[in-house]
Parts: C-alpha cells; sequence; structure tokens
C-alpha cells in the first residue's frame, strides 16, 4: 500500500507537471495618437500694397537731402542725425547702394562747382563710412550747379541748392524685407 501511494503520488506529480499552462496572450497595445503640435499662426496673407509702401517710406527717407554753407564741404551738425539714421537703415540692409549727388550754387565756374560738388558727396560718404557703413555701397558724382532745386539768383535759391541728394541704385526690394510677408 506504502508502494500504491507512493506511485499514485508520483503519477499525481508527473501529471501535474506535465500540464500545459495556458499561454498568456498580450492583449494588442492600443497606439495613442502623437499630442498634437502647438498650432502656429497661419502666416498673414502676402499683402503687396503694405511692402511697396514700406519700400517707398524707406526710398523717401533715403532720398532726404542734405545742405552745405556756401563754398563748403563739410557735414553740418543740424545735418548728422539725418546722416546717422540713413546709416542705421543701410547697416540694416546690407544689400542697399546708394548714389550720393553733390550740388553746387551758380556762383563759381563750373568747373570749380563740379570740384565742390564732388567734395560734397565724398564728405557724406565719408562720414557714412565712419558710421560702419561700407564704402563700396556708396557712389558720390557731382552735378556741380547744372541741376538747381531753384533757379533764383538769390541766398534763398543758393542755400537750397547748395546740397547732396540720395538715390538708391540697387537693393531696393530689399527694404521691406524685415516686415512679415515681404521677401
Amino acid at each position: 500500500m506504502r508502494i500504491l501511494s507512493s506511485l499514485l503520488a508520483l503519477t499525481a506529480l508527473t501529471a501535474a507537471c506535465s500540464k500545459q499552462q495556458p499561454e498568456v496572450v498580450p492583449e494588442p497595445v492600443q497606439e495613442q495618437p502623437a499630442p498634437a503640435a502647438p498650432a502656429t499662426p497661419a502666416p498673414a496673407p502676402f499683402d503687396r500694397s503694405v511692402c511697396e509702401e514700406a519700400i517707398n517710406t524707406a526710398v523717401a527717407e533715403m532720398a532726404r537731402m542734405v545742405n552745405f554753407d556756401t563754398d563748403r564741404s563739410e557735414v553740418r551738425a543740424e545735418d548728422t542725425s539725418l546722416l546717422d539714421a540713413k546709416a542705421a537703415l543701410l547697416l540694416a540692409n546690407p544689400s542697399v547702394r546708394l548714389r550720393l549727388t553733390g550740388h553746387a550754387d551758380e556762383r563759381y565756374t563750373d568747373e570749380y562747382n563740379l570740384i565742390l560738388g564732388t567734395r560734397r558727396a565724398e564728405s557724406v560718404r565719408d562720414y557714412l563710412v565712419r558710421k560702419g557703413v561700407e564704402a563700396v555701397r556708396l557712389e558720390p558724382a557731382s552735378l556741380g550747379e547744372t541741376d538747381p532745386l531753384d533757379p533764383a539768383s538769390n541766398e534763398t535759391a543758393w542755400s537750397r541748392n547748395r546740397r547732396v541728394e540720395f538715390a538708391v541704385i540697387a537693393g531696393r526690394e530689399t527694404l521691406a524685407a524685415r516686415i512679415p510677408g515681404c521677401r
């Protein structure tokens, strides 16, 4: 009996060990959608008129002229803030180039007035270069007395005619590049 009961226990133990455990199948993991990226605002619609207005405003600022004393080519103290603003605009827009055209009144010889107009344009160029603008972006020229703003022959007309005019000759389209949508 002891043997029989040992055999039964051994058989029960063998049967228990040989029983296959049910296979555990992992449940499929449901993919969670990735969190949405924060919404970026849609770019403002392109408005060509805003860009053109900004360009025209910058060109008008660049076109503001400076005047000179009689027979002088030094930049006047009252014109330095205007030239400082031009320098800042030029430094912010490195593709912009300017022509600086010097003028004189009618009171000296044609040759002398051409030279004086050149000296005035170069004086303005040198001022802007001291402010950090590259000289290659500034093209001095002279018209002497040939293109007066005021054709009268008096001190008021002469003071208006002693000037340097500015014209954007390259990079005009980049003047509005800092405005969103104006590239």
